[in-house]
């Protein structure tokens, strides 16, 4: 048996005997569980070692812990127990777990199995316990997106601590700039803090800035306790000044979505204008190599692909604000179209990619009634989307006409007149009548 082995059998005496004077465990089961701890250890400890046999010692533990609790509420009738047995067994699987991921710190499967254990404790794991481990992984692993992404969810959905999940975010693009997913979470992160924040404001009828100004002061004083949090490793002198525009952490957030800006979901709108930049130069810089030469014509069509594959992602934004019922949906995804209006990449779609003009037009004209059904039909709205069909009727090519005009007529079909009641709907012949004279 080696030093190291003995030493850590060792420190389970104390354990164990405080289980046999609890009457939880007799001493021939303690010496089962010492019998299977002293193989664990041994096979630990060998050169042969696999991350298997720390997932198998990890499950015995468990279910030893089980037991364990099961026999105190037995035994024990649920009374008061302070003692070394009450909380060894855990400790022991954070450690088999520390131990297992210092020895093979290159499976990620094996850090995820930590991670959850740890947060499935609840109270008895620190918060400061988590963060060194997240610490420890993501300076090992910085180019694992999904690292990035469950650290800056823990923070914010587990503890609502936005400002550090925001430089988590910031911190991962610095590593991983050409992550669409990356980008598209921490869009979906700023447009999910100004949700929580109105609606808290809304609860909590906080109306002036004086009162916003308490409130959020309130809260920074709740993180300051958590200061030695996420240490997030260096990008290197390289990645300093990258991503300076991002937006910084303690912006300004008084007031309401009238006067400022950034509680109209502006944020996430530059992180979203930045992702499309910054995820259009990686993906024509990654395929360079597959347009030999120096022809024009090669670097016209990359870059055609590029929009094109930028503009669907485009889409998948747009879903994404579909979600967030309590923002003004129809600003952010107007943003989105009044984007792909400017030049990207040298390439316009309205004389470049006639499809994405087609599909852009589209989303234009239906913005105004996107969100409406039978019930919450507004004529004004509706007359405002007829306008701009006609009016993009008249300037657009023959060629494309007709497309637009059987989008358009379909969406009007099944959305309204198809769930409409002939009889006693008011609205339906005038639908009716605008259906037919399109």
């Amino acid at each position: 048996m080696s030093s190291k082995t003995r030493y850590y059998l060792e420190q389970c005496i104390p354990e164990l005997d405080d289980l046999v004077d609890k009457n939880l465990f007799t001493k021939n089961e303690i010496s089962k569980i010492m019998k299977k701890r002293t193989d664990f250890e041994h096979r630990l400890n060998s050169r042969g070692s696999s991350t298997t046999d720390y997932m198998k010692y990890v499950a015995y533990e468990n279910n030893v812990e089980k037991l364990r609790k099961k026999r105190v509420k037995r035994i024990l009738q649920a009374g008061k127990t302070n003692s070394i047995s009450d909380w060894s067994i855990g400790q022991r699987i954070t450690f088999i777990y520390q131990r297992g991921t210092n020895k093979f710190p290159q499976d990620l499967k094996l850090w995820a199995m930590y991670l959850r254990y740890l947060k499935t404790r609840g109270a008895e794991t620190s918060y400061k316990k988590i963060h060194a481990v997240y610490n420890q992984l993501l300076k090992l692993h910085p180019s694992n997106v999904a690292v990035w992404i469950s650290c800056a969810k823990y923070e914010y959905e587990t503890h609502a601590n936005f400002k550090s999940s925001r430089i988590i975010f910031q911190n991962g693009l610095r590593f991983n700039g050409d992550s669409a997913q990356l980008w598209y979470e921490y869009v979906k992160f700023e447009l999910n803090f100004i949700t929580k924040l109105l609606n808290r404001r809304k609860v909590m009828g906080l109306i002036n800035e004086r009162e916003q100004e308490l409130d959020m002061l309130n809260d920074e004083n709740k993180d300051s306790a958590d200061d030695e949090g996420i240490k997030l490793p260096s990008t290197g002198d390289a990645m300093k000044d990258k991503l300076n525009e991002l937006p910084e952490a303690d912006m300004n957030m008084l007031g309401n979505a009238e006067t400022n800006p950034a509680l109209r979901g502006d944020v996430a709108l530059t992180v979203f204008d930045m992702a499309i930049e910054s995820l259009g130069k990686y993906y024509v810089n990654k395929h360079k190599g597959y347009y030999v030469g120096t022809d024009k014509d090669f670097e016209r069509q990359l870059n055609k692909d590029a929009v094109e594959v930028l503009f669907t992602k485009s889409l998948e934004y747009i879903a994404l604000i579909d979600q967030f019922k309590d923002l003004d949906r129809l600003y952010l995804i107007n943003h989105v179209i009044q984007f792909w209006r400017n030049e990207h990449f040298g390439i316009n779609i309205e004389t470049d990619c006639p499809e994405l003009y087609l599909q852009t037009i589209y989303l234009d004209i239906v913005l105004n009634i996107r969100y409406m059904t039978v019930e919450t039909l507004d004529i004004d709205e509706l007359q405002i989307s007829v306008k701009k069909y006609l009016a993009y009727f008249n300037k657009l090519d023959q060629s494309i006409r007709k497309s637009i005009q059987e989008r358009y007529k379909e969406h009007l079909k099944e959305t309204f007149l198809d769930e409409m009641k002939k009889e006693n709907d008011s609205k339906f012949k005038i639908l009716e009548m605008i259906y037919h004279k399109l």
